[in-house]
Parts: C-alpha cells; sequence; structure tokens
C-alpha cells in the first residue's frame, strides 16, 4: 500500500472537519477518531506505523502546546485532536508544513476580516478549514515521506 493513501484519509477527514466546524463551531469526536483510525490502518499496511504514530505525537503535541499556553482560548481541543490526525496521516515533517500554511492562511484570513470589518478582536474563528487547507498543500507538495 501507498503512502498516499494515509494522506488520503486525513484530508479527507480534515475537509469533512472542516466542514462541520463552520456549521457547527465543533469537530466531532467520532469523525477525528475514525480518520486516525484508518490512516493508522493505512500506515501501517504501508510499513510505517512507527512514523505515523511519531507524526501524530509531534503534531498533536505542538498543537496542544499552543492550546495550553493560550489558555485554552486560542485553539480548541477539537482542533489538537484532528492535528494527531494530519501528523499520523502524513508524518511528522509534511505534518508541520501543514500546521505551518494552516497558521499562515488563518493569519491572513484573519487580518482581511479586520480590515473587510466583518469580524474584531475576540471573534472566534473556525481553524479546521485552515487545517484542511494546510494538509493538501503539505500533501500535493510531496512532503509525505516516512
Amino acid at each position: 500500500m501507498s503512502l498516499a493513501v494515509p494522506a488520503a484519509i486525513v484530508v479527507a477527514g480534515t475537509f469533512t472537519a472542516a466542514a462541520i466546524d463552520v456549521r457547527t463551531g465543533l469537530i466531532p469526536d467520532p469523525l477525528t477518531l475514525v480518520t486516525v483510525v484508518l490512516a493508522l490502518a493505512a500506515a501501517a499496511a504501508a510499513g510505517s506505523a512507527a512514523a505515523a504514530l511519531g507524526g501524530g505525537l509531534v503534531a498533536g503535541g505542538a498543537l496542544l502546546a499552543l492550546h495550553l499556553c493560550t489558555r485554552r482560548r486560542g485553539l480548541g481541543l477539537g482542533d489538537v485532536k484532528l492535528g494527531v490526525a494530519i501528523g499520523i496521516g502524513l508524518g511528522a515533517p509534511a505534518a508541520l508544513e501543514a500546521l505551518g500554511v494552516a497558521f499562515v492562511a488563518g493569519a491572513l484570513g484573519g487580518i482581511g476580516l479586520l480590515v473587510a470589518r466583518r469580524a474584531h478582536r475576540r471573534t472566534a474563528l473556525p481553524f479546521a478549514p485552515f487545517l484542511a487547507f494546510g494538509t493538501v498543500v503539505a500533501a500535493v507538495a510531496g512532503n509525505v515521506a516516512r
């Protein structure tokens, strides 16, 4: 099995999470769990379960640190769990790239809303759409290697 399969699974999972996050402001745990399990199974079938788990720890750990540093207000736990799935599906290097792209896109989107006066400093923005965008960019960039 190819390493593209876990990446495709996590892309599908993040886009589904993004659609739900935009509508409800939440990322359902069952969706994240299914994405994690399927991506991990596909990575294991490709012979890279250890690298997938390492990617999940790196990406999830980075988002958890941010969640805790912002006193649980800057990023939700749903985003943290989705980060674990992204790390498992892409591996650590590509997952970090996905997170970097997501944060840049989120910042640009937030600035655009502020400039257009469609939001203010305390407006909560769903982050899953930016995570989905970053995941696609990292997967397409071809850095999904283990």
